[in-house]
């Protein structure tokens, strides 16, 4: 198959069975969207196997990305819509998947010491419990714009890295490190022993956010959508703290918490 500067994109023979486009790594993944695969393309073009094009879509968008694509040699294929949808799994892929390889997970010992040496006042992020994909893209997405070093997810009772997880964290999954960790409660020891303080976020009953004296490393751990923080989470944590509301009955999504907290601690910090 060849891609010319006369084609606007390049031709490929539908699957008249409806199967999903050849060449897809079952043991990899899909990354939708146009913010999350040009994100991709730009950061990790090795990891793309192939990119598959919604036919006679000409948005300004995937002309840029057809041409970055083709600058790092991708596979570029033409699909029809029906078919991008069937690969896409429901996620909306705005005329643009990409087939990937494995996401690859920064070893934790290796997050940890870069953190170290480059970071002055270093924040990571642990979650405990978060399975919803759409919950874990949403703070991915914070996490990267809040300037946070890294983000620590368990192996167990945790969502995957997905087309969902990616499309709603639109790019940021390329630029945040992320560690899985077989005990997250180990691991949050194993911080603490490196000079971190372990902030966990409570629903009601801790230290009120806008109170907190910030030290200079931090874990911020969240917990899941319905049950926070594990008990033997929550005693590994340093200090609890709460994000006061106007109504006590109302609780907030896992993503908003973690976005309010992060910023919190970014404008306290400058304001010192």
């Amino acid at each position: 198959m060849t891609f010319t500067k006369s084609s606007k994109y390049p031709k490929v023979k539908p699957d008249p069975k409806g199967a999903d486009p050849k060449g897809a790594d079952p043991k990899g993944g899909v990354v939708c969207g146009i913010n999350a695969v040009a994100e991709l393309i730009a950061r990790q073009p090795g990891r793309v196997q192939a990119l598959y094009l919604a036919e006679k879509h000409s948005a300004r968008r995937l002309q840029e990305i057809i041409e970055t694509a083709r600058s790092a040699g991708i596979l570029l294929k033409t699909v029809p819509v029906l078919t991008l949808d069937r690969l896409a799994a429901g996620v909306r892929h705005q005329g643009v998947a990409a087939q990937v390889t494995p996401f690859v997970f920064t070893p934790f010992k290796e997050l940890l010491e870069t953190v170290l040496e480059d970071a002055a006042t270093p924040v990571l992020v642990a979650l405990d419990g978060v399975t919803d994909p759409r919950n874990l893209g949403a703070i991915i997405r914070t996490a990267a714009a809040a300037g946070v070093a890294g983000l620590l997810l368990p192996e167990r009772r945790s969502a995957a890295i997905n087309a969902t997880v990616a499309k709603t964290a639109a790019g940021a999954l390329e630029s945040l490190p992320i560690s899985r960790v077989v005990n997250l409660a180990d691991t949050l020891r194993r911080c603490q022993e490196r000079g971190f303080w372990i902030y966990g976020a409570a629903a009601r009953g801790g230290e009120n956010l806008y109170q907190v004296e910030w030290p200079a490393a931090i874990v911020l751990v969240l917990g899941s959508e319905d049950k926070g923080l594990r008990p033997l989470v929550a005693r590994h944590c340093d200090h609890l703290l709460t994000i006061p509301l106007a109504n006590r009955s109302e609780s907030l999504n896992v993503g908003i918490a973690a976005a309010i907290t992060l910023f919190e601690i970014n404008r306290s910090r400058l304001c010192q």
